[in-house]
């Protein structure tokens, strides 16, 4: 069971991080006109 349980939380990570990572991506991507936002 821990270990179902161990996978799941890894896999939901993996997709966090990666969704993440695009999301910043997809941002950089939409405002390269834009670098003052960037820098908070």
């Amino acid at each position: 069971m821990r270990k179902m349980i161990l996978a799941t939380i890894a896999s939901m990570l993996v997709v966090m991080a990666s969704a993440t990572s695009v999301f910043a991506c997809l941002m950089l991507l939409y405002q390269p006109k834009t670098p003052k936002a960037l820098q908070r």
